[in-house]
Formats: structure tokens, sequence, C-alpha cells
């Protein structure tokens, strides 16, 4: 069985100003799972999430891994 390996940026907002973006990788079946994944490895792995006012935008983007583990975009 093979696991889909799906990329999000995280995009913090509180009252219309962003912090700075980071990335989160999820591999789950379905697409719905792996939103909530998502967003609790951001909630975890930022600060914000102390914060009521904080909410965190989750993008799936078209990036994809290579060999030396840097984000490159996916062409097709």
């Amino acid at each position: 069985m093979t696991q889909k390996l799906r990329i999000w940026r995280v995009v913090p907002v509180c009252n219309g100003v962003q912090a700075p973006t980071f990335f989160v990788e999820t591999t789950e079946e379905g697409r719905d799972k792996a939103e909530v994944s998502a967003l609790k490895q951001a909630r975890q792995r930022s600060g914000l999430s102390k914060f009521d006012c904080w909410n965190f935008n989750l993008i799936k983007t078209e990036l994809r891994l290579d060999k030396f583990g840097r984000y490159i975009k996916y062409h097709q």
C-alpha cells in the first residue's frame, strides 16, 4: 500500500495580520483526515496556538520532496 504525501502551507492569521508561514507534511489516506492531521501538527509546532485569537489557514500546495529533502514545484 502506498502512502500519499501531502504538503500543506500553514498561515497563522490574527485580525488580518499574518505571521510567518511554515510547511507541514501528512501521509493519511483521505484528504479530510489529512487536513485534520495537518491542523493538529500546525497547532503543536506553533507557539501562537496558546492564544485564542490566532487561526491557522491550511493551503494544499503542489510541492514535492526531492532526494535532498528540499521542496520543489511539481510540474504534472
